[in-house]
């Protein structure tokens, strides 16, 4: 079984590697890498959610190991770009369907706030949003190595956001979804859209904690996305 995972924005592959202890050898974590981000940092950033989606579309396909079971897990951003990559799985045909579909700390809608800001102000929305949403140590939040760093990435990543809009999003399947959220993040009903686009069996699991709420329930996540893996049924609702 493998577990194709997609990171928030701003974010790399190794996010995912917090969860690891807690997955038996019989799951492989597929930690993917946004062009432009870790280990992909001398490629150029993506110019829209279309090239994103693409790009690791193509990437799953390579690393798919051919007739086994797989799913996708997305947290933030990486929802959106799972989804997508989803998308391009049902119309090419190539790959089955994943098992289940993961989608964490992101709800159906379309953000246009960046849209508001443009040059220097465009630069401190991102900083304060990223600082809101607690995805920066507080360390780091005044070092001005880190942001000359990292600004750009979140920078090219709120972008593709912005422009994104979930009302062109082309998705109707019976695959499986957890979704998954912290409860002083998201609504839980905002996040329940997602039913518009999974019309199978469907649950929303509340996690005490804001956005980056894996970072306190790591272990309780990642215990509960190998129960789903391994076929255990999940519940309607919350």
């Amino acid at each position: 079984m493998q577990m194709f995972c997609f990171p928030y924005a701003g974010g790399t592959a190794d996010f995912f590697s917090q969860l690891e202890p807690w997955f038996p050898p019989s799951v492989e974590l597929v930690k993917l890498e946004y062009a432009g981000h870790g280990a992909r940092c001398q490629e150029p950033f993506y110019q829209n959610f279309s090239q994103l989606a693409d790009d690791l579309y193509q990437t799953v396909k390579g690393l798919y190991c051919p007739g086994g079971e797989y799913t996708l897990f997305g947290y933030s951003m990486g929802s959106v770009a799972a989804v997508e990559v989803l998308v391009r799985v049902l119309q090419d045909g190539q790959l089955p369907p994943p098992k289940r579909v993961f989608l964490a700390a992101h709800e159906p809608c379309t953000k246009r706030e960046l849209l508001r800001f443009r040059g220097d102000e465009a630069d401190e929305w991102v900083k304060r949003r990223t600082i809101s949403l607690g995805g920066v140590p507080e360390r780091l939040l005044e070092n001005r190595t880190f942001w000359r760093v990292y600004l750009p990435l979140y920078r090219a990543d709120y972008t593709l956001i912005t422009n994104y809009d979930f009302d062109k999003l082309t998705l109707a399947c019976e695959i499986p979804l957890t979704g998954l959220y912290g409860a002083q993040d998201i609504v839980p009903e905002e996040m329940w859209g997602w039913r518009k686009y999974f019309q199978g069996e469907c649950e929303f699991v509340e996690f005490e904690g804001g956005h980056f709420f894996i970072t306190q329930r790591r272990q309780e996540l990642a215990e509960l996305i190998v129960d789903r893996m391994e076929g255990g049924a999940g519940t309607d609702g919350i």
